[in-house]
């Protein structure tokens, strides 16, 4: 099961004064239909990018490498002509980021 790093903090209700700070490990359950991609939790052919917008993906990405996914790390594993055409569409709407 994957992870995701939140922060706590403990609080004295009756001073206010934070007593304890930490960091905790949530878990994230795996999508739960098996026909959708495993790692965004959208129903898309492999060969296409992941869905950035996909909260599933997101905190997924989070927990993994401590940062949230750009649509650059959604269209990673594509090949090069799938990235250029994303990237050249995203950059249209202005959804690309980097």
């Amino acid at each position: 099961m994957k992870t995701i790093p939140v922060k706590t903090e403990t609080v004295d209700v009756r001073t206010g004064e934070v007593v304890k700070r930490e960091t905790i490990q949530f878990g994230l359950v795996p999508p739960s239909d098996p026909n959708v991609c495993q790692t965004c939790a959208t129903d898309h052919p492999s060969e296409q990018p992941h869905n950035a917008q996909s909260l599933h993906y997101q905190y997924a990405f989070y927990g993994e490498h401590g940062r949230w996914p750009t649509w650059r790390d959604a269209v990673a594993h594509c090949t090069d002509d799938v990235r250029v055409g994303w990237e050249r569409e995203l950059r249209k709407l202005g959804a690309w980021t980097e």
